[in-house]
This record gives structure tokens, sequence and C-alpha cells, in this order.
């Protein structure tokens, strides 16, 4: 390449530079996880759109688009990496908070010019913020790749994740008490609100952390797509893609419309099922620090093995939970405690296999919008088929709910299939780890 193109290798920051700045990041993610929970990403979203009218494959696809626009990643990565990943993120990040607030205006077009205006309002609205969140996590990806040390990196999710799950606990408790106690769409625009200022304080704590700067001196389109063509001959990396989209896709298609099974199927009102998440947040408290620590020791893949096996079963128990009883929310508050363990065990320990194995940091701006764009359509991927499905089978004897349960399962199947050619060069395989086990039940056996 030449040195027009190269990085312009911006000094490196120490590890006790890093370090210090990183509660900055803790408590940055902890308040933009207060907006995406409330808004977009959480049990919230779902309900607003049906309380409008939207039918599920409206809102199947609205839960698509997100995803779908970061499909603009590897085009937008040379951009970003010249204008800095810092400055970048923080412009779009804040110009998406805004774009939610007008979003809120949704019922009042609903009562003044009808469901198609309101759904186009919506789609519009969902659509500037797809654009805005793909083009910050551009920057986002190898930023936090720059901020946190490898040497220290599941420990520190471990924190992260801890920090950011005791918050998510709080504000699901407020947005169920709200939800089951206001009336209208009040008591689903107001919690919305509250996220929005969670997450532009968010945004101000993110400017306290430094790096993020420029790593390019000009745009090369031509030496921009050199660097493509080497992520896609890069073997491992793309193995690990293509695990990665087998099981995302699955576990999108089980999961994206558990709130509306567990309020139509299982019989739980509005608020409880909000209330849900509080089950996964528990289940994600209790088990990140062992996780973080078990990641640092032993490496990624025995951890992504449970991670994928949890996530496996979680159909089947949502399958499980009785229907329209007094017990029903206990027994779905603990299938939700075990999708938390699940979904934070997988997510946990592909993220490190990500940015310890499969992304060369010299390379991460253009490895790491690869990775985002097609991940990221493929989640959306799931959102989509399965309004899809559940829409074409409303129709027919089987029950919806459970033909989409089932068919789930072949991709992730298939994804355990190809995480066996993964290599991880600082991961104990599960031979060496269960030998490990036995041989320490053996010393302590016999110290007896």
């Amino acid at each position: 390449m030449s040195d027009t193109t190269s990085p312009a290798s911006p000094t490196p920051l120490s590890d006790r530079q890093k370090i210090r700045k990183l509660p900055f990041y803790i408590a940055a993610m902890t308040m933009n996880s207060v907006f995406t929970t409330l808004t977009v990403f959480g049990s919230v979203f779902p309900l607003f759109l049906a309380d409008l009218g939207l039918d599920k494959a409206q809102i199947g696809l609205a839960l698509a688009l997100i995803p779908y626009a970061t499909l603009i990643s590897p085009l937008m990565a040379p951009f970003v990496s010249k204008w800095g990943f810092r400055r970048t993120f923080l412009i779009v990040w804040t110009t998406r908070k805004f774009i939610i607030t007008a979003m809120l205006f949704a019922p009042v077009i609903l009562a003044n010019a009808g469901l198609s205006a309101a759904f186009s309002w919506v789609i519009v609205c969902i659509i500037g913020f797809a654009l805005c969140r793909a083009t910050g996590e551009t920057g986002l990806l190898p930023w936090t790749q720059e901020l946190v040390p490898n040497d220290i990196r599941g420990k520190f999710m471990a924190l992260e994740n801890l920090v950011v799950t005791i918050g998510q606990i709080i504000v699901v408790a407020l947005a169920g008490f709200l939800i089951d106690h206001l009336v209208g769409s009040a008591r689903y625009v107001i919690p919305m609100g509250i996220g929005v200022v969670g997450g532009l304080v968010g945004v101000s704590l993110f400017s306290f952390l430094p790096g993020g700067k420029p790593v390019r001196q000009s745009i090369d389109l031509r030496a921009h797509l050199t660097e493509l063509r080497m992520a896609f001959a890069d073997r491992n990396f793309m193995s690990f893609m293509g695990m990665l989209t087998l099981v995302t896709l699955g576990s999108g298609l089980s999961s994206s419309f558990i709130p509306l099974f567990a309020n139509e199927e299982i019989g739980l009102s509005p608020g409880s099922v909000v209330l849900l998440s509080i089950g996964a947040s528990i289940g994600t408290l209790v088990t990140s620090v062992p996780v973080g620590w078990a990641l640092d020791r032993i490496g990624n893949k025995p951890l992504m093995w449970i991670g994928l096996g949890m996530l496996c079963a979680l159909p089947i128990c949502w399958l499980a939970v009785p229907r329209q009883e007094p017990t029903s929310v206990i027994f779905a508050m603990v299938v939700s405690g075990v999708s938390g363990v699940a979904s934070i065990t997988w997510s946990m320990s592909w993220s490190r296999f990500l940015f310890n194995a499969a992304v060369p940091p010299r390379y991460s701006a253009v490895y790491l919008s690869v990775y985002y764009a097609w991940s990221s359509f493929v989640g959306g991927s799931g959102p989509l088929l399965a309004g899809g499905i559940l829409t074409a089978l409303a129709t027919t004897t089987f029950n919806p709910y459970a033909a989409l349960f089932m068919i789930s399962l072949a991709p992730m199947v298939g994804g355990g299939m190809m995480l066996t050619h993964l290599r991880d060069h600082d991961s104990v395989s599960l031979r060496q780890l269960a030998g490990q086990t036995l041989g320490r039940i053996r010393d302590a056996t016999r110290t007896r």
C-alpha cells in the first residue's frame, strides 16, 4: 500500500492510560443500555408498535431494518478511519437520540392521519436511527478494541456486564411499573422518553474516553478493497463469521417474539412481560464474573460450546411454561433467567474470540466493519423471518410459536458444527478441560 493510505499510526495509549479511563466506558455503556432497553432493543418497543396497531409482519420489518442498515459499514469504514473513530461515533450517537424522540410522535400521527401514516413515520425514523447506529458502531468497535487490553478483556467484559445489568434491572422495573399504571400511549412513550435522556447522558460520558483518533491520512478506496479481500481470504475469520451467522439466525428466530409469545400464549400482562427481562438480567448478573474469569483462564471455545448448548435448549424451555395459570409468571421468569445465563455466556465468549483471535488489530476497521455489517444483517433476518413465519402459520392448524421455535434449532445446530473448525490459540479443548477437571478431582480425593 502507498504511504498516503497506510495507517497514520497515532501514538498508542499505554495500558495504564486505558485502564484509568475504562470506568467512563462502563458508565457510558450502562447509560447506553438504559437507552436501548427502553427504546428499540427492549420489550417496550414491540409492545409500543403492537399498541399502534401494527401486525406481526410489520413489526418484524421494523425490527429488521435496524440491523439491515449495517450493510453500509464496510463502505463507511475508510471514511470513519479518516474522520476518527471517536469523533464520528459521538456525532452520530447524539443524532440518533433525537431521531427516536421524533418517533415518539407516532401516536399523535396515528390519531390524526391514520395507521398507514403512523407506520410510515415509524419506518422513516427507524431508517434514520439505523443509519446513525451503523455509522457509529463502525467507529465504536475498533475504538473498543484499542481501549481494552487483551489480557484483561474477559474480566473487563464481566465487570461491564455486571454494572450494565444492574442498570437494566432498575430501568426495566421502572418501565414495568409505568406500563401497568399509565394508560393509553403514555405507558410506552414515557419510558421511551426516559431512555432518550439516559442515552444523551451516555454520549456525554463517552466524550471523556481517549483514543479513537484518525488512522488514515487519506481515503483510498482501492487500498480499502485490497484489505476487504484480505478479510474474506482469512479462513479463520470467515469460519467464525459462518458459525456466527447460523447461531445468530437461529437464536433470532426463537427470541424475537418472546414478548408477544408471553403475552398471547402464556397469558402475561404487558407489564409482566416487560418485567421478564429482569429474570434475564439476574441470569446475566450471576454469570458474568465466572464467565469472564473462565475466558481469561481457559479461552473462548469451551465457553462458546456451553453457551450454544443452552441457547438450543431455550425454545423447548419456553414451550414448557404453563399457560394461563397463576404460576405462569414464575416459570416464565425462571426461563428468562436461564436465557440470561445462555446469552451472556455465548456473547462474551464469541466477542472475546472476535477481538483476541479473529481480527488482526492492524486491520481492525476493515475486519470489524465486515463482521458488523454481515452479523447485523443476519440478526435482522431473524425478526423478519420470524414475523413472516408467524403470519403465514396464523391460519393453519399448527401452533405458530411452537413451529417457529422448532425451526430455530436447525441453524443453531449447524453453527455448532462449524464451531469445531475455529482456531483459538489460547483455548483449552473440551477434552483437555475434562481431563484437567478429573485430574483435580483425583488430586483432591488423594489429599483427603
